[in-house]
């Protein structure tokens, strides 16, 4: 990411977070990823899709920023909490 040289990049954690409709499980499947690696996303822009027992649901972003690393893949099972991707912000 672009930055002026005033402009300090920060990291900012994607978690998947407790879904409401989840009360018997505390894992997700990711289904598939909308963004990759390198992309340009804003706040509130869908980046992944995971499964609970009972629905389907986007993640969305926490922040304008860029998609610095992913760490969950399609398929993989993860618990709610913990961290998917990073975002790199400016602040």
């Amino acid at each position: 990411m672009k930055r002026s040289r005033f402009e300090v990049a920060m990291r900012r954690s994607v978690t998947i977070p407790r879904l409401g409709s989840s009360d018997e499980s505390d894992e997700v499947r990711i289904l598939r990823w909308l963004k990759t690696a390198g992309a340009k996303v804003r706040k509130g822009e869908a980046l992944l899709e995971v499964e609970t027992d009972k629905v389907n649901v986007e993640i969305e972003s926490p922040e304008d920023g860029q998609l610095e690393e992913i760490s969950a893949q399609e398929g993989d099972f993860v618990k709610f909490g913990v961290v998917v991707a990073v975002i790199e912000t400016a602040s």
